[in-house]
């Protein structure tokens, strides 16, 4: 018999490089999801963002239609009908009024420096007032 040692000496690089492995897999992996995620955020940002245009561009319309039918209705039977039954009514909004009135297009008032306001004298105390007995 030979004193040779047949044992197998147990190497730890296995378990270590599988565990590497799996660690690189799993990374990758979620890399790919992260970068999916970020690609339909742009893209559904960018949906929206023509969506609100429209949606913008719609309102508009609607406004408009609204404002000349309100108008009409000041003249035509049928269309106070309209405005009559679906309770329409058109105010125009406070801030439209003052872009168009000619105090706005004027430049700016310049406002003097706040001066700061002077402290207020000090109450004197209530003096009692006493009666001798």
């Amino acid at each position: 018999m030979n004193n040779q040692t047949t044992e197998k000496s147990f190497s730890a690089f296995l378990p270590v490089a599988l565990i590497a492995l799996a660690s690189i897999i799993l990374l990758t992996w979620n890399l790919i999801i992260v970068i999916n995620q970020h690609s339909n955020g742009v893209r559904i940002s960018a949906q929206q963002e023509i969506q609100l245009a429209q949606a913008t561009q719609a309102e508009a319309k609607l406004k408009q239609m609204m404002t000349d039918l309100v108008e009409m209705a000041k003249d035509d039977a049928d269309a106070e009908t309209i405005v009559k039954r679906y309770g329409i009514a058109f105010n125009p909004p406070e801030n439209a009024a003052k872009a168009l009135s000619p105090a706005t297009t004027k430049a700016p008032v310049k406002t003097p420096a706040k001066v700061p306001a002077k402290a207020p004298a000090k109450a004197k105390a209530p003096v009692e007032e006493t009666t001798d007995k």
